[in-house]
């Protein structure tokens, strides 16, 4: 378990903002004095608040809505972070009278805004959500609202979405209501999701309302909804939709088109014959493999790819690393770290009568459209109105009437001679960011192999799609080692998992924590207990190195991937409540109720130090004169009494 469940918040404590969309559920609403995962480097995340209305509630499973709060808690650091960057989780119970009115969660990430253009009057309004609806029409009219996607954009899109419905099944969530509606897109830094509407999903088994589906997106007459089953028929709906360029289209013959194999998948994951359907996994794979076989100029695939890994740490000063979530962290009593989450799956798939072995490795502010994103009357979109979360209608498209499929009389071919398909299990082709790997190439050339992101693996950081450059990672925080592959024209950024823990990437003026003695240690915020960064050496355990800086007091080696000239020692400072854990004695300090503050001046102090032991809470030692003191009790050497006396 990586956190506890956040405790349910009062609706009086919450100062709310504008209100964001209205539904058949409830509204959201921007929450002005709330964020999540606060102790992450850039100070968390927006939120916001879904409040159900009078008519809802009697329906709501408050006991459900609690157990989806605490999934993030029952997973590991890696795959809470994951969860919470693909989808809009509820991530806190709210109440009113000690009853559940709402919950709060993550606010839609920016990225996953645009502002819609038209001809008549061009770019119009405010930015409004990526709604995977858009791209349900002609190639003509998404162009003309402002997006440009390619065929390869829609299966790195589906892919990302298979790969993030695996995952889900395999934390024991099923979507369920899972439609274009409750799904945005964006296509840069590369082509990704984000779900919405989660309260929706079955989690466990239990699901917080009643099942509903959205109209032309229901699975066949009398199948359970809301399984992992169902979830295959609308992602295969979804696939079938995009490449038809129509909102109700059930003929995957366009998608067979871009590639045979997706054809069959979407045939047989139609079925009615829910068992009988392929897994998110086997589409994961196949349109991975299908999305490099597009980019032109593509070369044979290889059985690795090249690969950097940057230079080593220098001992001055660098710049300061984000803190990708971490969440927990010290106190009086000290902390622990975090380990890793699990990740790839192998499956295979018997499609018509073909058999195709698959393998995949699974991986990774603006706000909520409307607190119900299902229509109340069409499951096309509106026509443009005030609201920024309606989507026009699409443009009238004439379409020409061919016939079925003919079969011609056969006429013999020549037999041609077998060539060579690319592997569709290449690691670097079908990498997400959050993937793990063992690399046990060369220096020069990577030998990637899936495995759980445990200490020793390498993690996937960011992609760069469209490209073999190599230094393309030089800046991302936390690389290690960057990986290409000209075959599918793709860089890999990855991030080594020390056994040490996250802090193995830690940077001067960072802080840290972990427990004394054996066990990985954190990135966390700087805050009492927490120890601070003041160098960071590479390739050396000399701890004398660090006896030089100016209020050391702990020291540490890191371990690093492939020996010791990769383990890192780090100079550390502990985080006292004030400057009295640093003052020596006969320096001034001014006194302000229980706190002692250098202001650099005996003449605006109040106070001296007249005495100090390393010894807590020893009042004994100051004698006459007064004291304070302070403990660690994970650390207790680095505790101390400070004894004072009035100026």
């Amino acid at each position: 378990m990586s956190t506890r469940p956040a405790t349910p918040v009062e609706f009086a404590t919450l100062t709310l903002g504008t209100e964001l969309g209205r539904g058949g559920q409830g509204s959201v609403h921007q929450v002005r004095n709330k964020r999540i995962n606060e102790v992450a480097a850039d100070g968390g995340w927006e939120v916001v608040y879904k409040e159900y209305a009078p008519a809802v509630l009697p329906q709501v499973d408050s006991a459900a809505l609690a157990a989806a709060v605490a999934l993030p808690g029952r997973l590991t650091g890696e795959q809470g972070r994951w969860l919470c960057e693909k989808t809009a989780w509820p991530a806190t119970v709210v109440r009113r009278g000690g009853q559940t009115c709402g919950f709060l969660m993550r606010a839609v990430p920016d990225r996953f805004r645009f502002t819609l253009r038209t001809l008549a009057a061009g770019s119009q309004g405010s930015p409004r959500l990526t709604t995977l609806e858009y791209l349900l029409n002609e190639d003509a009219y998404v162009a003309g609202i402002g997006l440009t996607v390619t065929d390869r954009d829609r299966l790195l899109l589906l892919a990302d979405l298979a790969t993030t419905l695996d995952r889900l099944h395999r934390f024991g969530v099923a979507v369920g209501d899972l439609s274009p509606k409750n799904l945005l897109f964006t296509l840069t830094p590369r082509p990704e999701c984000f779900l919405i509407d989660c309260d929706a999903a079955r989690t466990d088994g239990a699901t917080v309302l009643p099942q509903a589906e959205t109209p032309d997106w229901h699975v066949p007459a009398g199948e359970e909804r809301a399984t992992r089953q169902s979830d295959t028929y609308k992602l295969a709906l979804l696939a079938v939709r995009l490449f038809a360029h129509d909102q109700a289209s059930t003929d995957p013959a366009a998608l067979a088109a871009i590639d045979p194999a997706l054809g069959a998948l979407a045939r047989a994951s139609l079925g009615t014959d829910p068992a009988a359907r392929p897994t998110p996994a086997a589409w994961a794979e196949q349109l991975a493999s299908v999305s490099g076989s597009l980019k032109p100029g593509n070369k044979p695939r290889t059985s690795g790819g090249a690969k950097r890994n940057p230079p080593g740490r220098p001992a001055t000063p660098r710049p300061s690393v984000g803190n990708s979530g971490g969440s927990g962290g010290p106190a009086t009593t000290g902390g622990t770290g975090t380990g890793g989450a699990a990740t790839g799956v192998g499956m295979v798939l018997a499609v018509v009568a073909a058999a195709v072995a698959l393998l995949v490795v699974t991986g990774n502010s603006s706000s909520h459209p409307a607190a119900d994103s299902r229509p109340l009357t069409s499951s096309r979109p509106p026509r443009p109105a005030s609201s920024p979360f309606r989507i026009p209608e699409p443009v009238p498209v004439i379409t020409s009437t061919l016939p079925h499929t003919l079969t011609p009389t056969p006429t013999p071919t020549p037999t041609p001679s077998p060539s060579p398909s690319p592997s569709p299990t290449d690691p670097i082709a079908i990498a997400a960011v959050g993937d793990c790997f063992h690399d046990t190439g060369t220096t020069d050339h990577a030998d990637l192999t899936a495995t759980t992101c445990a200490p020793g693996a390498f993690k996937v950081l960011r992609i760069n799609e469209g490209s073999t450059d190599l230094d393309g990672c030089a800046k991302v925080p936390g690389n290690d080692q960057s990986v290409s592959s000209k075959r599918y024209s793709r860089v890999l950024c990855l991030s080594y998992q020390s056994p040490g823990g996250d802090s193995y990437h830690a940077r001067q003026g960072d802080c840290v924590f972990g427990p004394n003695g054996a066990g990985p240690w954190s990135l966390l915020s700087c805050r009492t207990a927490a120890f601070k960064v003041l160098a960071v050496y590479s390739g050396t355990s000399d701890h004398s190195k660090c006896d030089s800086w100016p209020h050391y007091n702990q020291w540490r080696t890191v371990p690093g991937s492939k020996g010791a000239g990769r383990d890192v020692l780090q100079c550390l400072s502990m985080v006292f409540p004030d400057d009295a854990g640093y003052a020596s004695v006969r320096e001034c300090l001014l006194k302000s109720g229980s706190t002692f503050t250098n202001v650099g001046s005996c003449e605006r102090s109040n106070v001296y130090v007249t005495g100090r032991t390393s010894t807590p809470n020893n009042p004994a030692f100051c004698g006459q004169d007064a004291s304070t003191y302070w403990r660690s009790n994970e650390f207790p050497d680095v505790g101390y009494t400070v004894c004072w006396r009035w100026r």
